[in-house]
């Protein structure tokens, strides 16, 4: 009898579940889902051609998995009960102590893809970049992500066994730069991984994480840097799930927090100017988007949504107290440099920026461009290459550095 009621109860869900879909969501634009930070697929447009080559199927399919009704509901539920089964691990996504993180991996239904062979490529690409440049000093700056810094102790034993040891990636990276000054920035986060230097639903680094790497890329890059007691922390939010929560709808795990940090004394008050590499640009008086503080993309309120080029000014106060400022050490020199990044530059900018007059960052990734067609490199004092450790291992855009 219960057997039968259970197919009777399922039969109704396979029968209803499209029902309601159609009925609910009828053929309107697609909707931009905030929580997987995308479009999702429009209805296709039915004809006896797209009938016949199936074209029509394949879009419905599409349609109905990103639109079906009570979708998200669905997911969360089913992620639910595998989490009471036991299971650690949702959608690559591994959680323990309050935390997600995400591996880099040989294998990928473990996690990010570990890719060798493209990382020797852009390997070569950032030396031939630099060879390119050489009166211009060029960096790199390889970041640990959480699991890199918190994994031996998180994830379990047979993860261990197949993920990648960032410190490895790290330092075997760094032992093929040629001409290119590597920025060690492992053990200064190492040192404080008690601190909340990672978010614990996202795979950003916090602000303080941001705020030790700068700290210790002073030494290579030539300034001093500010200490943390002469920045006012502004905690902005506190109701952030980035980017891992999206991928496991997992409402356990604490919210987290979005922090600004700016100068205590106002000597500084960045701007930023951003441009599509074409003819789109816009100006703005902050580099801390708030509107974003409304939305899941809270971490685009760390210099708004990534664009191809964006450029930020750091507008001291007045001339002789920026000449007169011990730990500016630009000064009168008015230095700027180029960074070539991911998204793990964006937080770290309320900090950078105020040691330099200008930073320009390129985001390869949004657009087709050179950079020699997007900036007149010899117009900086300094060239930056940053990405995290999962993104460079699987980078594409890297390549247009070379052009």
């Amino acid at each position: 009898m219960h057997k039968k009621i259970g197919i009777i109860i399922f039969a109704c869900i396979i029968i209803a579940l499209p029902i309601l879909t159609l009925v609910k969501l009828p053929k309107e634009k697609a909707p931009f889902s905030e929580n997987e930070n995308r479009y999702l697929s429009e209805f296709p447009t039915i004809s006896l051609s797209s009938i016949k080559d199936e074209t029509f199927m394949n879009g419905f399919d599409s349609w109905f998995s990103d639109r079906f009704y009570g979708r998200e509901q669905w997911i969360s539920a089913m992620n639910d009960s595998e989490r009471l089964m036991g299971k650690t691990e949702i959608s690559t996504v591994y959680t323990k102590d309050d935390r997600m993180m995400q591996v880099l991996s040989d294998y990928d239904d473990i996690g990010a893809a570990y890719d060798a062979d493209k990382i020797h490529t852009n390997l070569a690409v950032i030396n031939s970049f630099a060879a390119k440049h050489p009166e211009i000093p060029t960096y790199f700056m390889l970041c640990p992500t959480s699991v890199g810094v918190y994994g031996n102790s998180l994830l379990p034993s047979a993860v261990k066994n197949v993920s990648v040891d960032e410190k490895d990636m790290i330092e075997s990276c760094y032992n093929e730069l040629s001409s290119v000054t590597p920025i060690n920035i492992y053990n200064a986060l190492k040192e404080h991984d008690s601190e909340y230097i990672y978010y614990r639903t996202d795979h950003h680094w916090t602000s303080l994480g941001a705020y030790y790497a700068y700290q210790s890329a002073g030494a290579e890059l030539g300034y001093t840097p500010y200490e943390l007691k002469d920045f006012t922390k502004e905690t902005a939010s506190t109701e952030f799930q980035g980017t891992l929560f999206s991928k496991t709808l997992d409402q356990s795990v604490t919210k987290d927090e979005i922090d600004f940090y700016t100068l205590a004394d106002n000597s500084a008050t960045p701007s930023m100017t951003t441009s599509n590499g074409l003819d789109k640009e816009a100006s703005y008086d902050s580099i801390f988007f708030r509107d974003y503080l409304d939305v899941k993309d809270k971490y685009a309120s760390y210099t708004g949504q990534n664009v191809a080029v964006a450029t930020l000014h750091r507008n001291n106060t007045t001339t002789a107290e920026a000449a007169s400022d011990p730990k500016d050490t630009a000064g009168t020199d008015r230095r700027s440099i180029l960074v070539i990044k991911d998204s793990y530059a964006n937080s770290m900018m309320q900090f950078l920026i105020n040691n330099y007059d200008t930073v320009t960052m390129i985001d390869l990734r949004y657009t087709n461009q050179s950079i020699s067609n997007l900036v007149n490199v010899e117009d900086y004092d300094q060239v930056l290459f940053l990405y995290n450790c999962i993104t460079f291992s699987d980078e594409n855009d890297l390549i247009k550095a070379g052009l």
